[in-house]
């Protein structure tokens, strides 16, 4: 037997969920992720484009040596992996961001307060 909730219920909840401020689940995480607090007032809700998947820490590691100028060899150093790693993890970094270029990854990353 199924239980469906109660009218009352569902107006509650309707409530409670007006009444709280909603947050971008992606701006709080990438503000997490860069080790800021998160400020709903520096981050607007179309500051991060949707369809746009976060960043693992990996690839914010990544993506801050190619904000430096670093080559797939030097990330791979400084990082202790090997260049295809590194060149996976550039890749990654491309398609979440849906850009072509590593110069355009920084441009929107920093755009969107990732770096």
């Amino acid at each position: 037997m199924v239980t469906r909730p109660r009218h009352s219920v569902l107006k509650k909840i309707a409530a409670r969920r007006g009444r709280t401020q909603r947050r971008d689940g992606r701006a709080v995480w990438a503000a997490m992720l860069v080790g800021r607090p998160y400020d709903a007032a520096s981050h607007p809700r179309s500051m991060v484009p949707p369809g746009h998947r976060i960043l693992t820490p990996r690839e914010l590691e990544v993506l801050r040596l190619v904000a430096t100028g670093e080559t797939d060899r030097g990330i791979a150093d400084v990082l202790y992996v090997s260049r295809r790693t590194v060149s996976s993890h550039v890749s990654n970094i491309l398609a979440k961001l849906d850009v072509p270029t590593r110069r355009a990854a920084v441009v929107t990353a920093a755009r969107i307060g990732l770096l």
